[in-house]
């Protein structure tokens, strides 16, 4: 039994992202259309018609934390197929290894948001755990905007390694992101 207070995190699929689907997209814009993340309002639907997409891709997983009935944050992601384009367009070349990919090597987390109410309490360390818990791929990788500085030192606190910046993207807003890797703590296959 929870108490009415409790910050509760649970994992789920496509059938849970549909159920809190509308409540996932008004978090990710609260979030991410304040500072100190690049906003434009075409982002909102975007991210709609790519969370919808998502839904659809084999291995996609979602974690969200709700108080009561309220959303206070999700996370959701899928493995990274070897054909993406992560590894192109970086500042940099980077090093073979960490860029040849093959199915079950990555899984992507391609968002995490917390209300501000929610946090500074572990929320968002504990979606991410909740993603990332029992993944058989080896490693994880995300992205984050240049401008989100907190966000890249918690990252940086849970583990995650800074690999490269990849852009400037043309018709990206914004155009430039960091990328970082985590290992999953997996044997390789």
């Amino acid at each position: 039994m929870t108490e009415p207070g409790e910050v509760v995190v649970e994992g789920g699929g496509r059938e849970s992202a549909a159920d809190w689907f509308r409540r996932i997209c008004d978090v990710h814009d609260r979030v991410f259309s304040a500072e100190p993340f690049a906003w434009v309002p075409e982002m909102s639907p975007a991210h709609e018609e790519e969370l919808q997409s998502l839904m659809t891709v084999a291995g996609f997983r979602l974690a969200v934390a709700r108080q009561r009935d309220g959303l206070l944050g999700y996370a959701y992601g899928h493995p990274l197929p070897a054909d993406h384009g992560w590894w192109g367009d970086f500042d940099r070349p980077l090093p073979a290894g960490l860029v040849e990919e093959w199915p079950g090597r990555t899984f992507a987390v391609i968002s995490l948001a917390v209300l501000p109410e929610g946090r500074g309490r572990g929320t968002g360390g504990r979606l991410m755990e909740a993603l990332l818990r029992d993944r058989e791929e080896q490693r994880a990788i995300l992205s984050v905007q240049p401008t989100a500085l907190a966000t890249q030192r918690l990252y940086r606190r849970w583990g995650w390694t800074h690999v490269g910046r990849k852009g400037p993207l043309a018709d990206v807003t914004p155009p430039c992101w960091d990328i970082y890797v985590r290992d999953l703590d997996v044997a390789p296959q």
